[in-house]
C-alpha cells in the first residue's frame, strides 16, 4: 500500500455523495485511471491512534539521521544503520539502512511508506539480522513497565535479494512466490539496562544472555507493504529492545535458485524491510489484523480478518480494487477464483476508514534441481542422486530404466548399457508441484570382461614356455600384461608367448583390458611351473564333501604313478593306493593325525614321508 493510506481521515465506504469516485464498486468513476483505494479520493488508514500518541521507540520511522547511507552493508563497510539516530546494528550480522537521500536500490520495495527511511535484514534459517535501540537513553526514558500490555505495529515488506542487493526489481518481487510459509518475527527485550550493541552472533537472539522474546507475529511478507502488529505484556521493566526473526524460523527460508524472464539465474535469499515502528500502550492503537490461509496451489486459499469491536461496514479489496458483494470478515479466495495479490478489508471505525491487509502468494511451481554423479560410466554403473531444490518434498523420481522412488537422496545402479532420461517432480509448502526432465542424463557404456588362457598349464621346468591368450569381450581394444618374473615382463599384445623361470613354483600374471569407451577389467591368474620328479604333499585335508580339499593327494603332481600308504598312530597301514592322482578320501578314518609314505615309481625320485591332519 502507499503512503497516503497512513493518513487518518474520516471515510465512508461510499463516497459517491461527496466525491465523484465511489470507493467500493470496483469502477474508475472519475476516469482518472485510479480505482477505489488506489484513488486519493478514497483515503484509508492501517491504524487508528489516540490523539497525540507517540511511539516509545525514538525515531520510529528512521527519518532522523546523522548521515546518509551510501552503500550495501558488509563486514568491511561502515555500519550504515548508525546513521539513523538512536538505532544500531544489534548483532554481528550486518543490518541495512535505506534512505532516499542515499542508498535506495531498485531491487527493494522503496520508497518506504512513511518518510524516506527504512531498515532491512535477512530472515534466513541459520543467519538472521536484527535492529536494536535503547528506550531509556538519552533522556527522557521510555521503559516498558512489567505487567503493562503494549502493541508494536509497523509497516513490513519482503524482497528476494542476492547477497549484495544488486538484483533487479523483477527478482526482488519474488518473495511471496519463493517463500510461502509464514515467517515468525519477534521483539526481544533486556531488563533494567541499556547495553552496548552489537552483540556477538549471527543467528538466534535467545542465545544472548539476558535477552528474552517478548512477543511475536506470523506474517507472509510480499513486495507490497502491509501493517502487522505484536501485542505483548513484559514480566520485567524493559530498557533495551531488538527486533528481527524469531529463533524457530522455518527451514524453508533459505537461498533459492530463480530464473527470471530474461533467462538469468540467481540465488535469492529472504529479506524483510520494516518502517514506522509504533510501540505504544495497547489501548492507544486500534488495528484490523488480516491473515492469509491456505494456498492457491492447494485450492484452499483464503483471508480472515479480526476487526476491532465497534467496526462495521466491511468491504474486501484485491490490490486496492473492491470485490463487490464481499462484505464479510472472511473471504474464500480459491472459491472466488480471485488469484494472487494484496487482500485488504476496509471498515468504518469511529467515523474513519480502518483497514488491514495480507498478501496471497501466486501459484508458482517450484523449479526442481537435482544432483547426480557420475553421469556416465561402464556397466554396472552406480549413480548417486539427490534433490537439491531446497524447501520442497520429493514427489517422484523416474530414473529412465523402469525404476522410480520418492527418496530425496539415494544411489541407483544401472546394469544395462544405454542412455537414460531422469525426471524429478517436487512439491513446495504451498502445494505447488514442479517437474523437470534431463534428457540423456545418464550414459552407461557396455562393460568389458577379460579372460586368461594359459597353454600349457602346468608347464614343465624343462621348457617353461607358456602361450597366454587374452580373450574376452568383443569390445576390447587394448591389452596390458604384467607377467612378473616371466620374459617378457610386460606386453601390450593380445597373445603373448611368455618364458617363465625354470624353477618350480606358482607365477602370478595380470591382464588389464579396455574398451573404446574407457571401460576396463582386470584379470588375475597363476601359471604353475612343476618338476614331475618332485612331490609335494599337503599337511591337512577335510573330506566333508564340499568339493574343496576333500582328498589327500599330491600338489600339482603330474609324474608317473607310485605307492601311497597311510598309517595310523599305532603304525598300522589303513590305506594304500598306486593311483597318486586319486589319493585318499579319509573314508572310515576318524579325525586326527596320520603318517604317510609316498614311494614314486619314477627312477631316482626319493620317497616322501610326513604327517597329515584329517579334519572334517
Amino acid at each position: 500500500m502507499k503512503k497516503r493510506l497512513a493518513v487518518l481521515l474520516a471515510f465512508s465506504l461510499t463516497l459517491g455523495v461527496t466525491a465523484q469516485e465511489i470507493c467500493d464498486n470496483g469502477i474508475d468513476d472519475d476516469n482518472d485511471g485510479l480505482v477505489d483505494l488506489n484513488d486519493p479520493d478514497c483515503p484509508c488508514s492501517t491504524a487508528v491512534l489516540a490523539p497525540g500518541v507517540q511511539s516509545y521507540i525514538r525515531n520510529h520511522s528512521f527519518e532522523e539521521r546523522m548521515c546518509c547511507p551510501l552503500a550495501f552493508v558488509n563486514p568491511f563497510s561502515p555500519p550504515w544503520l548508525s546513521c539513523a539516530t538512536g538505532w544500531v546494528q544489534a548483532t554481528a550480522a550486518t543490518t541495512d539502512y535505506f534512505n532516499e537521500c542515499g542508498y535506495a536500490p531498485v531491487g527493494m520495495p522503496l520508497p518506504p511508506p512513511d518518510g524516506d527511511g527504512a531498515v532491512g535484514f535477512f530472515t534466513s534459517a541459520g543467519y538472521k539480522e536484527f535492529v536494536g535501540t535503547c528506550l531509556t537513553w538519552p533522556l527522557p526514558a521510555n521503559p516498558l513497565i512489567a505487567g503493562t500490555t503494549y502493541t508494536l505495529s509497523m509497516w513490513l515488506a519482503g524482497s528476494a535479494t542476492n547477497s549484495t542487493h544488486s538484483q533487479p526489481a523483477e527478482q526482488g518481487q519474488q518473495f511471496s512466490a519463493l517463500w510461502q510459509d509464514e515467517v515468525p518475527l519477534a521483539i526481544y527485550g533486556l531488563a533494567n539496562v541499556c547495553v552496548e550493541l552489537p552483540l556477538y552472533g549471527y543467528d538466534c537472539m535467545e542465545e544472548a544472555p539476558g535477552w528474552n522474546e517478548l512477543g511475536r507475529t506470523y506474517v507472509r511478507p510480499a513486495w507490497e507493504w502491509q501493517r502487522v502488529s505484536i501485542t505483548f505484556t513484559p514480566t520485567q521493566d524493559i530498557h533495551s529492545i531488538i527486533f528481527g526473526a524469531a529463533c524457530d524460523i522455518p527451514a524453508s527460508f533459505t537461498g533459492r535458485i530463480f530464473v527470471d524472464s530474461q533467462g538469468d539465474t540467481a540465488i535469492l535469499r529472504p529479506y524483510t524491510l520494516v518502517d514506522d515502528l509504533m510501540l505504544t500502550l495497547a489501548s492507544d492503537q486500534v488495528l484490523l489484523p488480516v491473515e492469509a490461509t491456505g494456498s492457491l496451489c492447494a485450492g484452499d486459499a483464503g483471508v480472515n480478518a479480526l476487526p476491532p469491536a465497534g467496526a462495521s461496514g466491511y468491504q474486501w479489496y484485491l490490490d486496492g480494487v473492491a470485490l463487490p458483494g464481499q462484505t464479510g470478515t472472511m473471504l474464500d479466495v480459491s472459491a472466488g477464483n480471485y488469484g494472487p495479490g494484496m487482500y485488504s478489508l476496509a471498515s468504518t471505525f469511529n467515523g474513519e476508514c480502518l483497514m488491514g491487509a495480507s498478501p496471497v502468494s501466486p501459484a508458482m511451481a517450484p523449479i526442481p534441481l537435482m544432483a547426480l554423479a557420475p553421469d556416465s560410466g561402464c556397466a554396472p554403473l552406480s549413480v548417486a542422486f539427490a534433490d537439491t531444490t531446497g524447501g520442497v518434498q520429493v514427489v517422484h523420481w523416474d530414473l529412465g530404466d523402469g525404476n522410480s522412488t520418492a527418496d530425496s537422496a539415494f544411489t541407483h545402479t544401472y546394469t544395462a548399457p544405454g542412455t537414460y532420461d531422469v525426471t524429478l517432480r517436487v512439491r513446495n509448502d504451498a502445494g505447488c508441484e514442479g517437474e523437470v526432465t534431463i534428457p540423456d542424463a545418464i550414459t552407461v557404456f557396455p562393460g568389458v570382461q577379460g579372460q586368461i588362457t594359459a597353454t600349457p598349464d602346468p608347464v614343465l621346468v624343462e621348457d617353461p614356455a607358456v602361450q597366454l591368450d587374452g580373450s574376452g569381450s568383443s569390445a576390447i581394444i587394448s591389452w596390458w600384461w604384467d607377467l612378473g618374473a616371466a620374459d617378457p615382463p610386460v606386453s601390450t599384445d593380445q597373445d603373448v608367448l611368455a618364458h617363465f623361470p625354470p624353477v618350480p613354483g606358482d607365477y602370478p600374471v595380470v591382464l588389464v583390458v579396455a574398451s573404446a569407451d574407457g571401460c576396463t577389467d582386470t584379470v588375475r591368474s597363476v601359471v604353475h611351473v612343476i618338476d614331475p620328479g618332485a612331490i609335494a604333499m599337503p599337511n591337512v585335508f577335510s573330506p566333508n564333501g564340499d568339493g574343496h580339499n576333500d582328498y589327500f593327494i599330491p600338489v600339482d603332481y603330474k609324474g608317473a604313478p607310485g605307492l601311497l600308504e597311510i598309517y595310523n598312530r599305532w603304525g598300522q597301514v589303513i590305506f594304500s593306493t598306486r593311483n597318486l592322482a586319486q589319493g585318499w578320501n579319509g573314508s572310515g578314518a576318524p579325525d586326527g593325525t596320520y603318517f604317510y609314505v609316498v614311494m614314486p615309481d619314477e627312477p631316482g625320485t626319493a620317497a616322501l614321508t610326513g604327517h597329515v591332519t584329517l579334519m572334517r
